[in-house]
């Protein structure tokens, strides 16, 4: 089955091509460059989930909490079970937060019922962004951490580029049969930087590849990557995150 997240779509009124005063719903369609299958959508400042086929029918549909809102994605696992993101809709007493914060993973069957979940959004970490549903079950899932003034500094951060916190990047692979974490991988156990000899990673950054930059940046938002996808190669066993604050993609 394929997957696609689209962000506006409608109802189908033809098959091939709409006239031009129609703005809502599926506007056009060309079999020959389309493939088979249906739509998974999410969209934004809802909280439902929707099955569509290509004429952007509505075939099924899982019903969210009118409290909650995407965290930021859905996948559906090729058992019929969908695996969604959410978060409150109300965030403006969360410790962390900044676009794309997400708090909850669900399985849900095909109706609709709550399998599984698990909920990370305090003040040291909460998700953010993109899952990823692995072959053998488990879920990577992308989180934020807290780290403060003093501890990033120690880490080799320029004072400057600094608020009361910073926010580096980890993934962690759960194993929803059994609640635990099998695996963890985290940005600041692999930093770089050439501003203080003093201070922890010190070194030639140009001569580290593998190694991320803690002072790559010019401001001092602590969402410091806001990497915002994560993917998994399965024959390759390697993780792929998008990091768009460095223009960049990573492969683990």
């Amino acid at each position: 089955m394929y997957r696609y997240f689209l962000a506006v779509i409608g109802i189908c009124f033809s098959h091939v091509f709409l006239f031009s005063q129609n703005t809502v719903g599926l506007l056009s369609s060309v079999p020959s460059q389309s493939l088979d299958g249906y739509n998974l959508i999410y969209p934004h400042n809802q909280p439902h989930v929707f099955l569509m086929d290509a004429c952007g029918e509505v075939v099924h549909r899982w019903e969210g909490e009118d409290s909650s809102r995407p965290g930021n994605t859905a996948y559906l696992r090729e058992d019929g079970n969908l695996v969604m993101t959410s978060r409150p809709a109300q965030v403006t007493d969360d410790a962390i937060w900044a676009g794309g914060g997400g708090a909850t993973v669900e399985i849900r069957d095909w109706d609709n019922q709550i399998l599984w979940s698990y909920t990370l959004n305090n003040d040291t970490a909460r998700l953010h962004h993109d899952i990823e549903p692995m072959p053998n079950g488990n879920i990577l899932m992308l989180a934020w951490e807290t780290l403060d003034q003093e501890e990033t500094i120690e880490l080799g951060r320029d004072p400057s580029l600094l608020e009361d916190q910073f926010w580096p990047d980890y993934i962690f692979e759960i194993n929803p049969d059994n609640d635990s974490i099998v695996w963890e991988w985290h940005v600041k156990d692999h930093l770089i930087q050439d501003f203080d000899e003093s201070q922890a990673n010190f070194g030639v950054v140009s001569e580290h590849p593998e190694l991320i930059d803690i002072n790559y940046d010019n401001d001092s938002d602590p969402d410091w990557l806001h990497s915002n996808a994560i993917d998994y190669h399965p024959v390759l066993d390697q993780i792929m995150i998008c990091v768009p604050y460095f223009d960049e993609i990573w492969i683990i």
